[in-house]
């Protein structure tokens, strides 16, 4: 269980009054305030109902368990008709914070909260402009093994894109047919698309 120390609780009391820290069960909750800009885009106020669920974490190497009780962003895609999961909402109701694999890129000295709330600010910033646009403001993750399989090929891991290949197609694949798809862009692509469109 990971537990916020007296310094972190500190500064969250002194950034974000609203939330409140659970010592006992390790929850944060409460609403989370975003006035944020990306790049040129506009700046975007608003509000979300968070409860970060650290007691469920094993170690600060791993994303906290993020809940949105209110569920606002299940009802801003009910609004928009479209899959909850396209907002980054799991089918379980938790947040979709990034990759497991991909965690040390987000948080190379292992989960520090000003970290994790300037990314929460991020995540509900694609939500709320999303929203207000119907547009993202920048190109999202996919999703489960889609996203894994974009980034086993991103860094070249040939075992696992054999694992993911055999496992979405039913066939498997030489090794070093995969080393000359992944030599090439354009066959990089057609690799990409044919393991995520399951041709």
């Amino acid at each position: 269980m990971v537990r916020l120390n007296e310094e972190e609780q500190n500064w969250l009391r002194d950034n974000y009054p609203m939330l409140t820290y659970d010592k006992e069960k390790s929850i944060i909750h409460g609403p989370f305030f975003i006035n944020h800009r990306y790049e040129s885009k506009p700046i975007i106020k608003a509000t979300f109902e968070i409860e970060v669920r650290l007691w469920r974490m094993k170690n600060r190497n791993e994303y906290p368990i993020v809940y949105n009780p209110d569920n606002k962003i299940k009802k801003i895609a009910q609004r928009k008709q479209i899959f909850h999961g396209d907002l980054h909402i799991n089918v379980d109701g938790t947040l979709c914070l990034g990759l497991p694999e991909k965690f040390s890129e987000y948080y190379p000295h292992g989960f520090q909260l000003q970290s994790f709330v300037s990314n929460l600010s991020s995540f509900f910033y694609w939500v709320a402009y999303y929203e207000r646009y119907n547009e993202a403001p920048w190109p999202a993750e996919r999703h489960g093994d889609d996203a894994r399989i974009e980034y086993y090929i991103e860094i070249g891991d040939i075992e696992s894109i054999r694992k993911m290949y055999k496992s979405k197609l039913g066939i498997g694949i030489a090794k070093s047919k995969l080393r000359n798809y992944l030599k090439s862009e354009p066959l990089r692509r057609m690799l990409i698309k044919r393991l995520l469109n399951h041709e």
